[in-house]
C-alpha cells in the first residue's frame, strides 16, 4: 500500500485508532501483541507495525526498548516495544472515551527495561481473547457390559427332605436340664419357686400328773 505525506508508511486512520486503544489499555506491547488483541484475523503484524511507525512520526507513540519471543519456527527474535507518549495518552483517552486522569501513565520506564512482566500479562490477555477453536471429535470408548446379578439360592426344600423348622429368635434363651436318665425337660431361665410352707407349732404333749405319795 502506498503512503501519503501525512502517513508515509501507508497506515489508515482505523489502524491508528486500534494501536492507540490497545496501548491505552496494556501500556506496553509489541506489534504482534497488538495484532493479536485488535485484529487477530490478519495474517501478519506488518499492518500494525506500519501504524506504529506513522503514529511515531506524529509523536503519539515511541519505542524505547525491545522484547524477545520465539516465533513459529522455534527461533528467538527481538521485537520493538511500543508505548504512548504524553500527547498519545490524551489521544488514546479520546479513542477509549475515558477521562485522561483515569488513563494512568505512559510506562516509559517499563519499556526501557524490556517490560518482561507486562509482556507476559499481555500474552495472557491475548490468549483469552482469541477465538476458541471447535472441539476436536472424540473417539468413542467401548463400555463393559454389566454382569448379570447372581441369583440367590432358593431356600425351599427339594426332593424328599423334610422342611426345616423355623429358628427360634435370638433373644429367647432357654436352659436345658435333665429330669430323668435319657430325658430332657425344658425349664425357663428363672423357674418360679413354690411359696414357703407355713410352719405349724408342734402339738403339746400330755404329761401324766404326778402321783401322790411320792414314788413307789
Amino acid at each position: 500500500m502506498g503512503g501519503t505525506k501525512r502517513r508515509p508508511y501507508g497506515s489508515t486512520a482505523k489502524t491508528g485508532q486500534m494501536v492507540l486503544a490497545a496501548l491505552g489499555v496494556v501500556k506496553v506491547a509489541t506489534a504482534e501483541q497488538i495484532r493479536q488483541l485488535m485484529c487477530p484475523g490478519t495474517a501478519s503484524a506488518q499492518t500494525v507495525h506500519n501504524g506504529c511507525l506513522d503514529l511515531g512520526r506524529d509523536g503519539l507513540v515511541e519505542s524505547l526498548g525491545s522484547a524477545g519471543r520465539t516465533n513459529t519456527n522455534g527461533n528467538l527474535v527481538s521485537e520493538k516495544l511500543w508505548n504512548l507518549t504524553g500527547p498519545g495518552l490524551e489521544a488514546a483517552a479520546a479513542v477509549l472515551d475515558r477521562p485522561v486522569r483515569e488513563m494512568g501513565g505512559t510506562a516509559r520506564g517499563a519499556a526501557r527495561s524490556g517490560a518482561k512482566h507486562a509482556v507476559k500479562v499481555t500474552d495472557a490477555l491475548a490468549a483469552f481473547l482469541q477465538t476458541p477453536l471447535p472441539p476436536e471429535p472424540t473417539r468413542p470408548v467401548p463400555r463393559k457390559q454389566p454382569q448379570a446379578a447372581a441369583t440367590a439360592p432358593s431356600s425351599a426344600p427339594t426332593g424328599n427332605a423334610p422342611p426345616l423348622s423355623p429358628r427360634p429368635p435370638r433373644n429367647a434363651r432357654r436352659a436345658w436340664g435333665r429330669s430323668a436318665p435319657g430325658r430332657r425337660r425344658l425349664c425357663s431361665r428363672s423357674p418360679a419357686r413354690s411359696p414357703p410352707r407355713a410352719r405349724t407349732a408342734p402339738a403339746p404333749t400330755r404329761s401324766s400328773p404326778p402321783r401322790k405319795g411320792g414314788c413307789r
